[in-house]
């Protein structure tokens, strides 16, 4: 988020510090999306409360840290009500659903992903960490894409884990086989995933980080 924003204000604010203050009645200025000031009066702040670009006033509010999301599946989120798996065990839960999984494709991901990413903003998160895992060989290149594209449209920060499986049904896994991917193929993405989306700086909102599936998923 470019320019300034000015939470004005705030009835409560939590501040997670170190003291684990609770401020009332406290500014907080953002600038560029990152918290620039905070104070309890004006001169605390300085002259941008009077030329922010934007102004909330937070007077009936409560303002605290955004949540952090560690794990996630998002691309399951359009499968999660399904009846038939409501009871089963993990291994069977997973068999069944690999079923439905293997056909997903790049809208699949992007619109799990959004509904996913925006029921955590609804909730107070603003960071989700998703892993990602399963890939089948006629959805492309393009489903963690997908995945950023959702969470930059939402402004969600976005951490994608890159999963990978290669091993199936027929090595002694869960997966079909249309799901797992080569060595070869893995590290080949992933290197791509990690040269276009991974941004090491401070506040960044795209990270990526590899997180190989155990044999037995």
């Amino acid at each position: 988020m470019k320019g300034t924003l000015l939470v004005k204000n705030v009835k409560h604010l939590v501040t997670c510090d170190g003291d684990d203050r609770l401020l009332d009645g406290a500014d907080v200025l953002i600038r560029d999306g990152v918290i620039a000031a905070i104070g309890q009066e004006t001169a605390a702040i300085g002259p941008e409360t009077e030329t922010a670009e934007d102004v909330i006033d937070a007077s009936n509010m409560v303002m605290y840290p955004g949540l952090i999301n560690t794990h996630h599946h998002l691309y399951q989120t359009f499968s999660r009500n399904l009846p038939q798996v409501q009871n089963m065990e993990l291994f069977p839960w997973l068999k069944t659903l690999y079923e439905i999984w293997k056909h997903v494709d790049e809208d699949v991901v992007y619109y799990s992903a959004l509904t996913g990413m925006g029921e955590l903003l609804k909730t107070g998160c603003t960071t989700c960490l998703d892993h990602h895992y399963v890939f089948p060989g006629t959805a492309g290149d393009g489903l963690l894409d997908a995945q950023f594209e959702a969470a930059d449209a939402l402004g969600i920060r976005f951490h994608a884990t890159r999963g990978s499986m290669d091993l199936s049904v027929k090595d002694g896994g869960l997966p079909p086989d249309s799901v797992v991917q080569t060595v070869d193929e893995i590290l080949k993405d992933s290197e791509r995933a990690v040269r276009k989306f991974h941004d090491k700086n401070r506040y960044s909102m795209h990270q990526v980080a590899l997180a190989p599936v155990p044999p037995s998923a």
